[in-house]
């Protein structure tokens, strides 16, 4: 009896300790991801560990949402735009979406503003040329390029 006592635990703490990393797994954001100054998010994922990274931003805008009963927040940083969003007022804020504005930002696979075209799809793979815009979509986001005489001229992570 003591024997398959002792048994049936060891079968416990082994299922528990390889159930444990599919949990974790499951849990991570799904999507393209964006990492500057050693944090990365997520669009739809919270936005606080960036936001308190990059500090005061260069301008800070508040609207109402028109999706939700809180409200979209815009900060405007030298590197990129951030556009959060609360699902109510004084809630917890959601990227939805980030915007490259110089080269300095750099997308989680490495490809920024300049970067050749031909890295770009090395990276991301094909997809639609809608007259140099190729849009990439994970579950509920995208990454859009743009691109102009075969270099990325613009990249922007959004929200669907």
């Amino acid at each position: 009896m003591k024997k398959s006592k002792k048994i049936i635990s060891l079968v416990l703490a082994i299922a528990m300790v390889l159930l444990v990393p599919v949990s974790v797994i499951s849990a991570a954001p799904k999507g393209y991801g964006f990492r500057y100054a050693g944090v990365t998010v997520y669009v739809h994922g919270k936005a606080s560990g960036l936001i308190d990274k990059m500090g005061e931003p260069n301008k800070k805008s508040k609207s109402k949402s028109c999706a939700y009963d809180g409200e979209d927040i815009k900060y405007v940083y030298d590197e990129f735009t951030l556009v959060t969003y609360t699902e109510k007022n004084g809630g917890t804020e959601y990227v939805q979406s980030i915007k490259f504005t110089s080269k300095k930002a750099k997308t989680k696979e490495g490809i920024k503003i300049g970067s050749k075209e031909k890295t770009m799809k090395k990276k991301y793979g094909r997809a639609r040329d809608n007259f140099g815009v190729y849009t990439y979509k994970k579950g509920k986001m995208g990454i859009t390029f743009t691109v102009d005489d075969g270099k990325v001229s613009a990249i922007q992570y959004v929200a669907y």
